[in-house]
């Protein structure tokens, strides 16, 4: 998996954030994939927060799980920057993350929140 074609595989993957993508694209001409992400993330951790929609929440953290597996060093950097980091910034939305994180994600998770003193 290659940065520069993360939000297209990402489209293919969720259709259901098509919209989504493509107002981004018009806003910044271009697609920024940690800003786009980043956007995502709000929707995320409101889904966590509610703990809601499970189906669609299994499938966005197995879509994480690639990205980690097979991503190129750049998406590993939108996966722990953009997406892991925030959701360790509340104790309780990371906790409910956990349930859905693959086993590298999850190292991944773990060895940011060891960086930022929170584990």
């Amino acid at each position: 998996m290659k940065y520069n074609e993360l939000s297209k595989i990402f489209d293919n993957d969720f259709p259901k954030f098509r919209l989504n993508l493509i107002e981004h694209e018009a806003l910044y001409k271009e697609v920024l994939n940690h800003v786009f992400f980043g956007d995502l993330n709000d929707f995320l951790i409101e889904l966590l927060r509610k703990d809601i929609e499970t189906g669609l929440l299994i499938r966005l953290f197995e879509f994480y799980e690639r990205m980690e597996l097979k991503g190129d060093t750049l998406i590993k950097e939108v996966l722990s920057c953009t997406i892991l980091e925030r959701l360790g910034d509340e104790k309780e939305i990371l906790e409910i993350a956990y349930r859905y994180m693959g086993k590298e994600t999850r190292k991944a998770s773990d060895n940011i929140e060891r960086a930022w003193g929170r584990l």
